[in-house]
């Protein structure tokens, strides 16, 4: 008698040893991402069992494949609630559900094509649990009509989630290299501030030198028109450290 219930295990957890270094937010997006991913393995599984049940030669054969199609169905059902439905899924964050199916909705024929293999594959699973038979002519049949939706659809989603992802960090650099620009600027003219300010401390203590005496009143001033000039250089320098490397970092 043919094993075959190992394969039942759709969650993908494969990848996740080379991910421990990805940040929690990151490793949770990517198995929400994989697990869309299983819908495709899903159906090819399931016409596989289907393939079993047409071929029917011993009970217990019958009776697994049986089980594992129905269990299939179940995760196909999940997946489909999961990316075109309103249900919670606690194992993941809200607004990465509500991200999923924002792009998923961003194409009106996706759910109804994936809807009609929804339809398609609860027939069956009705069928089957009434023991009437299926011919292989059937079992083909189930694969050649809704395998390529499913391929195709899935594999569209999954394409229009990276792409949404990239275009989201695009544009955060983008919004970092005009901010960089800004600063640069803005530092240009602080600098200009600061050679302005060391330049009237600079007057000022040329006239507390030629009022002797009476310039001490000057000279206080001028000490800390200086302090004043240093502090706004000093900060404009760390400001420019800070530029320096987001500039680095856009590279």
């Amino acid at each position: 008698m043919l094993q075959i219930s190992d394969s039942l295990q759709t969650t993908p957890t494969y990848y996740e040893p080379d991910c421990v270094s990805q940040a929690p937010d990151q490793h949770r997006l990517r198995v929400l991402i994989d697990e869309i991913a299983t819908t495709r393995g899903l159906t090819i599984q399931m016409s596989l069992r289907l393939m079993m049940l047409a071929a029917g030669n011993e009970d217990d054969d019958y009776r697994l494949a049986r089980e594992e199609f129905c269990a299939l169905a179940d995760q196909f059902d999940r997946n489909i609630e999961l990316i075109f439905g309103q249900a919670s899924f606690p194992d993941y964050p809200a607004d990465r559900i509500d991200w999923i199916r924002r792009i998923a909705s961003g194409t009106p024929s996706r759910k109804i094509n994936m809807l009609s293999v929804q339809t398609a594959i609860a027939e069956l699973r009705k069928r089957i649990g009434h023991d009437t038979p299926l011919s292989y002519v059937q079992a083909r049949q189930f694969n050649s009509d809704n395998w390529p939706i499913v391929r195709d659809e899935m594999t569209a989603l999954i394409w229009d989630l990276w792409a949404d992802l990239d275009n989201r960090k695009n544009t955060a650099v983008g919004s970092a290299k005009k901010l960089s620009e800004t600063l640069v600027t803005t530092l240009s003219e602080i600098k200009k501030i600061s050679m302005t300010v060391r330049m009237i401390a600079l007057n000022t203590a040329v006239l507390a030198s030629k009022a002797g005496d009476k310039g001490a009143g000057f000279s206080v001033i001028a000490s800390e028109v200086k302090k004043l000039a240093e502090a706004i250089q000093s900060s404009a320098d760390r400001a420019d450290s800070v530029v320096s490397e987001m500039k680095d970092n856009e590279a």
